[in-house]
Parts: C-alpha cells; structure tokens; sequence
C-alpha cells in the first residue's frame, strides 16, 4: 500500500504536473492510512525486542525459575496489542475514511480538469435529494453506465416508503440519465415488496452536475464501516451481489486487530531467535508482516471474486498467523 501510494504521487507530480504543495497534502491525508498499516510491524518488533532485553537482563530466565510460562509472560504484551487495536480500530474506521475521501478528491479535481472523470467500478454517489446512486462501471468517453442502482425515498404521498430503480445500462446526459432495459421496487414501511414494475426506457432528473458527483464519490476505503454496511444493504436489495463490498466491510476489522495476532508471534520469536540480536528480530518482523499483506491481497481477491465466503476472505491472515503464533508459543514451551 505505501509503495503503490508513493508510485501514485510521483506520477502525479511528474506526468499529471500536479503542484508539488497538492501532492505533499495528498501524502498528509494518507499518514492515518499509513498508520493503520504500520501498527502491526510495531507491535511485532516491539514485542520480540521487549522479550529479547528481558532474555538479555536474565528476567526471562528468573521468571521461568518461578514457575512463570511463556503465556503469562505474553498476556502483558498482548494487552498493549489490544489496546494498539482499538486505537488502530478507531482511526481505521473514524478518521481514516475521510481523510482518503479528502485525497481521493484533490485527485479527481487534477483528473476532471484533464477531461471526463474516470469513475472506478463498484462506487456510490449521493445527490442533494439524498438519493443515492450506484454504478458499476461508466465509460467516461461516452458517457456510458452499466449495472445501476438508484436507492430513493419518493416525496408526495408516497412519503416514507422508499425506491429502489435498477438498470443494466444508461446513458449521462446533461441534466437527466436515461435508463434502459430496468426494475422498479417498490417498499413499505417494514422492507416488504410490494410492487416490482419492469420498464424499457426510463428518464430521471439528475439536478447536480457531473462535477458535483464526481466529487461526493466514494469507494469501500472512503466509507466508515456503518455506511459500507448501509450500501451493501441497498445492494441486496436491489438484488446486485455485494459480495466486493462485503470482503472490503469486514478487512475494516480484521486488519486493524493484527496487531494482537502478531503479539503471538513476537513473544515466541524474541526467544527462538535470541542470538541473533536486534537486527534478526527486525528482518524477521518485516518478512512476516510482508507475508501477511501478501496473503492479505491474495484472499481479498478470491474473496471479490466469489472464491472465498467474505468473512474468511477477510480474516484468513488473522486465522493463519494467529495458529502459527499458538504453535510456536507451544513448541517454545515444551
């Protein structure tokens, strides 16, 4: 992630021309983000340093004279993990997703005044109705939408029952999409269905400009968990799969409690590797914590692509290094 981020500004500032005072601010709104990843390589180094100077001050020695385990020796560790995780929980969910959104908009400004906006796939938009709009993927040459979804509350005397529109292609015209070959559903007060219209060719009002979509976009990464959750529910209604949406919903759990997962690892590889000093507990961290975002990556991909359920797409890492961290834990004890 702070690779392909670093890759993205200096592409920005070389061949977009982007000032260089936008992409720095660009890089300030990512440090939450950056944070967020850099948690668990803390924890894991901090933890295999902290068991390394007890080895060296023989504190580890006189506590297993005592009778102390090597579990009881890890519970003060992984308290601070979990702590580091609520921390990493909160900023992860709270400040990271508008400080993205904040970014993602300087980027979409530079990208608008080259042209039409490239609108990823899979994003959501909200007008000043507070309808909100879903578009699967959008040509931005001819201004083409495929797979919409378009959640509304209609006023008038349907006051209160909301709408749900889909359409499997459409075109933006100035002020109005024009969508064909779609559904309308229609709901009461307590979910039901209670109409579901099919239609050829349907005209709506769209007041904002372009411009204004373009710029309250926002992707998984720019939502907090609680508003992804709100449009993965406007997605099964509307009956499109959710599955993206959901893998992307549950990594903003799993990855900000890897920190307590690396605890388990740390405290059993300050011990096995105590000869090799500081420096081999620090290689050992960032090999381990690349291999967790590697395998990160891969599930995630099996995961959006229905390989994997959304849960162990998103969890899988956690469920891996957690059980190698309680066998080493184990192993080391014996």
């Amino acid at each position: 992630m702070t690779v392909e981020t670093l890759f993205e500004l200096m592409e920005l500032l070389i061949d977009k021309g982007v000032s260089i005072d936008k992409v720095l601010k660009i890089l300030i709104y990512r440090l939450p983000a950056f944070m967020v990843v850099t948690f668990p390589i803390s924890i894991l180094a901090g933890t295999e340093l902290g068991i390394g100077r007890l080895l060296n001050d023989k504190e580890i020695m006189a506590m297993r004279a005592s009778g102390i385990s090597l579990k009881r020796i890890t519970v003060p560790f992984a308290v601070v993990a979990l702590v580091v995780s609520i921390i990493s929980y909160i900023l992860n969910d709270f400040v990271v997703p508008e400080a993205n959104h904040i970014s993602q908009n300087i980027i979409r400004e530079v990208v608008y005044k080259k042209g039409p906006p490239h609108i990823e796939k899979n994003v959501f938009f909200k007008d000043a109705e507070n309808r909100y709009f879903y578009i699967n993927e959008f040509n931005q040459k001819e201004f083409l939408m495929k797979d919409i979804m378009i959640y509304e509350i209609p006023k008038g005397w349907e006051k209160g029952f909301p709408r749900v529109i889909t359409a499997k292609e459409g075109k933006w015209l100035k002020d109005m999409w024009d969508l064909e070959d779609g559904y309308i559903y229609k709901y009461d007060k307590d979910g039901n269905l209670v109409y579901n219209g099919r239609f050829k060719n349907m005209k709506i009002t769209v007041k904002d400009e372009l411009k204004n979509f373009f710029k309250s976009q926002r992707t998984p990464q720019e939502m907090p968990s609680r508003e992804l959750a709100k449009h993965i529910q406007l997605l099964k209604k509307s009956g499109a799969d959710p599955k993206g949406f959901e893998v992307d919903y549950y990594m903003k759990f799993s990855v900000p409690f890897s920190a307590l997962i690396f605890t388990l690892i740390g405290a059993p590889l300050g011990l096995a590797f105590k000869k090799g000093g500081k420096a081999t507990g620090v290689v050992i961290s960032i090999v381990l914590v690349f291999a967790y975002y590697l395998i990160l990556s891969a599930s995630r991909a099996l995961g959006k692509s229905g390989a994997l359920p959304p849960i162990p797409a998103a969890w899988m890492p956690n469920f891996l290094f957690g059980a190698l961290g309680i066998y080493l834990i184990l192993t080391i004890e014996k």
